[in-house]
């Protein structure tokens, strides 16, 4: 088999989106990143009739059928819902931060409920938006290339 790099910025934008009920998928063959909703996935497994979903259902299913018959191992599932914790970057970025009150600030902010919502807020009021979406990509982007280098999959800028 020969494989394509995969588009890093594909795959980065796949853990940002990081939507519940979905799963992501990278044919190893065309490079591409394919992503299906949890119905997809068990009407190609339930061998429903495609025939009765729209236009767009239908290819996905479609897809989702070719990976559940993949035996030439061409898929390889790309669902890192538990291994990318937006929290634990927010906490290690507010470490990072200077001076001590602003850490104090933003910790306060990320407790209980709302605290993505209180910590965005705050960022922005402190002029530390830019800073934190720069962090987050990096971060992000450390995550992809490190499992992609444990999947053996090459990687493109």
């Amino acid at each position: 088999m020969v494989k394509k790099p995969v588009k890093l910025n594909d795959l980065v934008g796949e853990i940002e989106m990081q939507i519940d009920d979905t799963f992501t998928y990278i044919n190893l063959t065309t490079g591409d990143v394919i992503t299906l909703t949890r119905d997809e996935m068990s009407a190609a497994e339930d061998e429903k009739p495609i025939d009765n979903f729209p236009e767009l259902k239908k290819e996905n299913i479609e897809k989702a059928i070719q990976i559940l018959e993949d035996e030439d191992s061409v898929y390889v599932d790309f669902t890192l819902r538990n291994e990318f914790n937006e929290y634990e970057i927010i906490e290690d970025f507010i470490k990072a931060l200077e001076p001590q009150e602003i850490r104090e600030e933003l910790f306060a902010a990320i407790q209980g409920r709302g605290a993505f919502r209180r910590f965005k807020d705050n960022i922005i009021e402190h002029g530390l938006e830019k800073q934190w979406y720069d962090y987050k990509e990096r971060k992000i982007k450390e995550l992809v290339i490190g499992w992609c280098m444990d999947h053996s999959i090459d990687i493109q800028s």
